[in-house]
């Protein structure tokens, strides 16, 4: 989901998601800030709304992986969780992330970090199974932007 084309009501609908998830779904541990990760991008906006949009776009392209093995029992429970909460379902935001792959891919080319890291988690076993043709051209996309980017 690139940061550009977020509208501003999505981003604040989506700011929403994030803390849903992030209480009902991610693992906490004794290291995890306290707060929710809307109050990390209010701080981020401040300086950068396009930083902001950044991270959140990375930060959902991580949940569509995360809840890539989920059975559809889960999902659809899920998604009734969101949409009570008044933000988009996991579904909405996962098909986003797919929808995003299949453009990279069509393009040929990785022209941000977002869609960088996009690529290499699905490469490392992020969710989306990529067939062997579709295995190379990720890999050959990623080292041309790594030298791109030295």
């Amino acid at each position: 989901m690139a940061n550009k084309s977020t509208s501003n009501s999505d981003y604040q609908a989506l700011k929403v998601f994030l803390d849903c998830y992030f209480e009902w779904y991610a693992p906490k541990y004794p290291t995890t800030p306290p707060g929710m990760p809307s109050r990390f991008l209010e701080q981020i906006e401040k300086k950068s709304l396009a930083n902001a949009k950044k991270g959140l776009s990375m930060a959902l392209n991580d949940i569509a992986e995360e809840s890539a093995d989920w059975p559809p029992d889960k999902i659809a429970i899920a998604d009734a969780k969101f949409l009570a909460a008044g933000t988009f379902t996991l579904s909405e935001v996962r098909r986003r992330y797919l929808k995003k792959y299949i453009q990279i891919l069509q393009r040929g080319v990785i022209r941000s970090e977002i869609e960088y890291y996009l690529l290499k988690g699905i490469r490392d076993g992020g969710g989306v199974e990529p067939d062997a043709t579709e295995c190379q051209q990720i890999e050959a996309m990623l080292i041309e932007f790594e030298e791109k980017s030295k």
